[in-house]
């Protein structure tokens, strides 16, 4: 036999080498894919405006040309229009692009069998670091009546690319489950809730939007008339309302929230409003222009509902009170941060027009999130008190079997039998004692052999009686006796990721 023969085969063969290359080219694939799914989208919604427009000549030259300074809009970056700044951008385009980063950064991911962590960081920062260089140069070849500064261009651009890019790949490349690994469970159990917390408020602001769109119906339609006698410009005006409701959701939950928002001169509360001028735009017939109604107070109601929601969930979260009031402080704090940043997305200058400037007051808005959703949701957690059904031995007790039936039932079977218990009888002692002598005389004439079988029988007795039941692995009751390590509530299953590393990925 050879000595290449006992050498496994893994071993002999060696790692088998990849092509690193082909990741690079499906990289620079899939952003110039997304770079130019963003500036057909700019584009696209560009030539519909002009198409539609009474009295516009549609130029596809003029197209292209401002469908730049539209990639930048795409991705919040403030502009100057004759030196007029806009930064109330729309956020459903923005969101669109988002997905489109995160899906692209998911399918290089998945072809190019990254797994690890350290694997997903090239690609994120590939894909921030190339989509802030070329919102630099897109700002710094504008000149003309639309600008923009290319430090902001480079920042907006590039973090949204890589925020995007970075939830492209979390639960492929292990992201999530590095998190998870790292924090306490219940800070973890207070960020998933701080997500329930924001689908929550988003979904009352919603609410609050779908009620003020079914009140304002007559005041948009007339809207839609003033802006011109053509369907294209209602065409214009219905996109252009569709394009900022992301905006007007937010705005629908800094009403419901208490503090309100503001466009230009118009302040807007739920019991106060301060009129003035707005654009006559169809989504922004929805703003009350008079003083406001008693009836108002009940979108205070809707917070309540959001901090009752997370607090009826904090009470699965397992351990004692105090896991679980921590718990909720993560969320309240997670959803606080969420609806400062998408306040502070959601407005912005709207020009040197008497508008002036839209803001959603996000300081506010945070500190008031944070006490709508941190209070109510305390409060449920510390009165209602744990989910039974999630507690340990909840389903025992369900059945009528306590819960350490099973550990005192094992003990008992495992406590060796007395003789004083065997043996009660003094005369059935003494006849066992005969008995036992008359075969210990038999033995002795007996044959050596089984002198040595009964020998070995009775140092095996005398062993077991020496110790009772000995462990068969080794320092099994050294563990078994002392204290369990304190470990990590695992409230997630490691195997749900994609992240396993496979023994082809080791490689």
């Amino acid at each position: 036999m050879s000595v290449l023969d006992s050498i496994p085969h893994a071993i002999a063969d060696g790692p088998r080498e990849r092509r690193h290359g082909i990741r690079w080219w499906l990289l620079a694939a899939a952003v110039g894919a997304v770079l130019l799914a963003g500036y057909l989208i700019a584009a696209g919604l560009i030539a519909m405006v002009m198409a539609t427009a009474d009295g516009a000549q549609f130029d596809l030259v003029v197209v292209l040309v401002a469908a730049l300074p539209g990639w930048l809009a795409l991705h919040q970056t403030a502009l100057k229009i004759t030196d007029a700044p806009l930064s109330v951008l729309p956020l459903l385009p923005t969101a669109l692009m988002m997905l489109l980063i995160a899906a692209a950064s998911a399918w290089v991911a998945r072809r190019s069998r990254l797994r690890r962590p350290d694997q997903a960081w090239p690609l994120i920062t590939a894909m921030g670091l190339v989509h802030a260089f070329v919102g630099t140069a897109i700002a710094v070849v504008l000149d003309g009546p639309v600008s923009a500064v290319p430090a902001d261009a480079f920042l907006s651009c590039g973090l949204l690319a890589t925020i995007a890019s970075a939830a492209g790949v979390a639960n492929r490349c292990g992201l999530i489950y590095l998190v998870w690994e790292r924090v306490e469970a219940e800070v973890w159990s207070g960020l998933r809730l701080g997500l329930l917390a924001l689908a929550a408020l988003v979904a009352a602001g919603g609410v609050v939007l779908l009620a003020g769109i079914c009140l304002s119906a007559p005041e948009m339609v007339a809207a839609l008339a003033r802006l011109g006698s053509t369907a294209g410009d209602a065409i214009g005006g219905t996109l252009l309302s569709l394009l900022y409701l992301p905006n007007a959701v937010v705005g629908g939950w800094s009403f419901a929230a208490g503090t309100g928002l503001s466009v230009g001169r118009l302040e807007v509360q739920p019991l106060r409003v301060a009129p003035g001028p707005v654009p006559d735009l169809p989504l922004l017939a929805v703003l009350p222009t008079h003083d406001s109604a008693a009836w108002w107070a009940i979108v205070l109601g809707l917070p309540l509902v959001v901090g009752l929601v997370v607090g009826t969930a904090a009470r699965r979260v397992p351990g004692s009170l105090a896991r679980r009031l921590l718990a909720v402080g993560v969320a309240a704090a997670v959803a606080a941060m969420g609806t400062l940043l998408l306040a502070y997305v959601a407005g912005g200058n709207l020009g040197n027009s008497p508008f002036g400037q839209v803001t959603l007051r996000p300081v506010a808005l945070a500190a008031a999130t944070l006490c709508w959703v941190a209070i109510p949701a305390a409060a449920v957690t510390w009165l209602a008190g744990p989910d039974l059904d999630d507690e340990p031995g909840a389903d025992q007790a369900e059945a009528g079997e306590p819960a350490g039936s099973t550990a005192a039932d094992a003990d008992s079977a495992d406590e060796p039998t007395s003789a004083d218990d065997t043996t009660d009888d003094p005369s059935d002692a003494a006849a066992s004692g005969a008995a036992d002598d008359t075969e210990t005389g038999a033995d002795d004439t007996g044959d050596p052999a089984s002198d040595n079988a009964s020998e070995a029988e009775a140092t095996g007795a005398d062993a077991l009686d020496s110790d009772d039941l000995a462990p068969e692995i080794p320092y099994a009751r050294e563990a078994a006796e002392s204290e369990p390590p304190r470990s990590k509530l695992a409230e997630i299953d490691p195997t749900e990721f994609d992240g396993d590393l496979t023994g082809d990925d080791r490689r």
